[in-house]
């Protein structure tokens, strides 16, 4: 959309195919390097059970997890259950309400279950840094 003065700072390139995931899309500028900022955002519409993140990881930079209602006449009609593992500990926490999850960069975190899905949930993922990447990655 560079084609006009600024048309640069909008893509139409950012509704991906989850390369792991058939039939998962999600809203992504992870992939987009030329994009440019200090932020990745992935947004990704839960409608069933996944076992998102399988492993235990950490990044170099903080990151923000957020998972919200979809149902717009209620957004406090959250109808889930997701378990997250944060620290070297394995401390799991549930999620049942609308939360936002502060992930300080270095802390150890996932698993990432979305065990029970009754109602679809909206995942946004949001990564203080341009390049998304794991310390010691580990495949998931």
């Amino acid at each position: 959309m560079a084609d006009t003065k600024y048309g640069k700072y909008l893509t139409r390139e950012c509704l991906m195919e989850n390369p792991k995931r058939e039939g998962v899309f999600l809203n992504s500028t992870r992939h987009l390097k030329e994009f440019g900022g200090d932020i990745s955002v992935d947004s990704i519409f839960i409608k069933e059970p996944i076992l998102m993140i399988t492993q235990p990881h950490q990044h170099e930079f903080p990151q923000y997890l957020h998972f919200f209602s979809t149902n717009f006449d209620d957004v406090k009609d959250f109808d889930a259950e997701i378990q997250i593992t944060l620290g070297e500990e394995g401390e799991v926490h549930i999620i049942n309400s609308p939360t936002a999850v502060h992930v300080p960069a270095g802390l150890l975190h996932g698993p990432l279950n979305f065990v029970r899905i009754g109602k679809p949930v909206l995942f946004i993922d949001v990564a203080v840094s341009g390049s998304y990447s794991r310390v010691n990655d580990t495949p998931d």
